[in-house]
């Protein structure tokens, strides 16, 4: 038994070794990518602009990050799971496990997550919370908000991106996830500035990645929409899981399958329920700016 254990040591210290120089060759390949090359120049960019005074309100500054680090960074390591698919044959002779190398994948959306903190410490120096362009929501709240809209899209756009090239095949389909997220996100916000007051439409508006949840609807009013943001960022980080656990599943085998597969019925359901709660609950209020 002792011995046992012993040899074991050695074979679970190797895979952590193999796995951090795993990662740390996914990440120099993603940092050195020219498409994340212009998603930090874009998104630096887009956030400097967005200090101008004349901001009335947050939503017309806050979708920037989540397209660029969010939109732009899904379709980035979407290409870099692809190569590693078309490596397959090669990289398949050594005794790395495919899960060990998607979950090394997985681990590059820690650079756009942190492109993202930074982000946020940024917007909150132009714009300090209690600033009349979130509306009526409250300090914490306005964090939230801004959690949601700029962290954790830079978190789930890149492991959406690891998930879809998994599973996924033809070439083009990061950027037409993307038209497809892009124009979901704009017909539910139109339907919301018909209807700001149904719960119905606040879960749809919701049931998305990224969510407004700020209108400046004349010169004076900014409204603050139905939803709550705390149970949001809760939907958007059962989204992020649901898609490392899709991402795994690809060539997971026998125990380990299990064990997501039991991981993968269970997830969903809380998302449902955070998703419910959020569009159940927040306000509908306009303020003066």
């Amino acid at each position: 038994m002792s011995a046992t254990l012993a040899a074991a040591r050695p074979e679970a210290a190797a895979g952590r070794t193999t796995f951090v120089a795993l990662a740390a060759r996914e990440m120099r390949r993603f940092v050195v990518n020219p498409v994340f090359l212009f998603v930090v120049g874009m998104t630096a960019w887009t956030t400097w602009a967005g200090r101008s005074p004349s901001v009335t309100e947050i939503d017309t500054v806050n979708p920037y990050p989540a397209i660029f680090l969010g939109g732009f960074g899904m379709m980035a390591t979407f290409w870099l799971t692809r190569s590693m698919r078309a490596s397959e044959p090669v990289v398949g002779v050594t005794p790395t496990a495919l899960s060990a190398r998607t979950a090394a994948l997985c681990t590059v959306a820690v650079v756009p997550f942190l492109c993202g903190c930074l982000t946020l410490f940024a917007f909150l120096h132009f714009h300090p919370v209690g600033d009349s362009v979130y509306g009526a929501f409250s300090p914490p709240a306005q964090v939230a908000v801004l959690v949601g809209q700029i962290v954790v899209p830079s978190l789930g756009g890149p492991l959406l991106g690891v998930a879809l090239g998994c599973w996924v095949r033809f070439p083009g389909a990061g950027f037409v996830l993307f038209l497809i997220l892009y124009g979901w996100v704009s017909l539910v916000t139109i339907l919301s500035m018909s209807h700001p007051d149904s719960t119905p439409v606040a879960v749809l508006r919701l049931f998305a990645p990224f969510a407004f949840f700020t209108l400046h609807g004349n010169a004076a009013d900014v409204t603050a929409w139905r939803g709550s943001p705390w149970f949001f960022t809760g939907w958007q980080l059962a989204l992020c899981a649901i898609a490392v656990l899709v991402a795994l599943l690809r060539g997971a085998e026998g125990r380990a399958r299990f064990r997501i597969i039991g991981t993968l019925s269970v997830v969903p359901v809380a998302a449902v329920i955070m998703l419910v709660l959020a569009g159940t609950g927040g306000f509908t209020h306009a303020v003066t700016a």
